[in-house]
């Protein structure tokens, strides 16, 4: 069996503090092989699995990738698991089709996302968390740009992202232009500073993120998501298009490559227990958006801090 040497100090460390930590019985020398998307409450999740996984005795390793192109490394096995959004379900069941990947579990921790604006903008969209109200053309005028105008502009995520913006949009009438940001840290970092400098601003939210589950905004209320509403033009207020309802909310999920779950049972065990709670990453979020805190660093400490929790996840 091959164990980071970090893996060796930390199992020491919790048999010396009275806390004995299982180590599974593998021949596995091959990497688990894990995709890091560039946002925070992805990459934390998949991480403190990760971590688990190494303290039990599994070689982890992390890699950059596009969220989207994360689940194609599932099913070809260059990648091993990755964390899937809710509103991303069709992108993540797809991945399954081919019998070479599995919705693995829940992470425990809940999402929603949506069209999430600072309450200043209720000054010039009066209405507002009313979809109508984004309608108005008092409203479009405050929220243009140069660039945009003479729709608004909304501050979407990631290109790789999958954000039903432009669908809604078009569904409710809405005259927005999406404008991809870089990454997670710079839509977050383009919407907080124009609330902060008290311009109309309206763009992309999700949760867990800590910002968007902040008292200095809300998320844009329109009708309740139903399956039926993406697939059936007739559902919902305009009977010639889809996606006139609101984003599916739900949780964050786990999801595998089929052949390492079937060879690495002590793995599938590990995932089926893993289950993570809202209330105990809040602040590992925050930390790292606001504090500026290192991925690793804000990891290691909440490693460090529910060694109580990690190491019940490992039989």
């Amino acid at each position: 069996m091959k164990l980071h040497v970090s893996t060796n100090l930390g199992v020491l460390a919790m048999a010396l503090s009275g806390l004995a930590v299982p180590v599974v019985a593998t021949e596995r020398t091959a990497p688990i092989v894990v995709p890091l998307v560039s946002d925070p409450p992805s990459d934390v999740i998949a991480k403190v699995l990760g971590s688990t996984l190494a303290e039990a005795g599994y070689r982890v390793e992390y890699v950059q990738a596009d969220y989207t192109a994360s689940f194609s490394g599932i099913q070809t096995g260059d990648l091993h698991y990755t964390i899937c959004w809710q509103s991303t379900w069709e992108l993540c069941e797809g991945a399954t089709e081919g019998g070479k990947a599995e919705n693995a579990g829940t992470t425990g921790i809940s999402s929603a996302e949506g069209w999430w604006y600072p309450l200043g903008l209720k000054e010039q969209c009066p209405g507002l968390p009313d979809w109508k109200a984004l309608k108005e053309p008092e409203c479009i005028a405050a929220l243009a740009t140069a660039e945009t105008a003479p729709k608004a502009r909304f501050v979407e995520g990631p290109a790789d992202w999958v954000m039903p913006v432009a669908e809604m949009a078009e569904a409710f009438g809405i005259d927005v232009e999406p404008i991809p940001s870089g990454s997670s840290a710079a839509m977050v970092a383009t919407i907080s500073a124009a609330a902060r400098r008290g311009e109309p601003v309206i763009g992309w939210g999700y949760t867990p993120q800590w910002y968007f589950m902040s008292d200095e905004g809300e998320f844009v209320q329109f009708p309740e998501f139903e399956e039926a509403c993406y697939t059936d033009p007739s559902w919902g207020t305009n009977p010639d298009a889809t996606h006139d309802c609101g984003v599916k909310a739900g949780s964050l999920w786990v999801y595998a490559n089929s052949e390492l779950l079937s060879d690495e049972p002590e793995v599938k065990a590990i995932m089926d227990a893993f289950e993570l709670q809202d209330s105990q990453m809040a602040e590992v979020f925050r930390s790292i958006d606001v504090d500026g805190v290192p991925l690793d660093d804000a990891v290691a400490s909440w490693m460090t801090d529910n060694k109580d929790v990690w190491s019940s996840w490992i039989n």
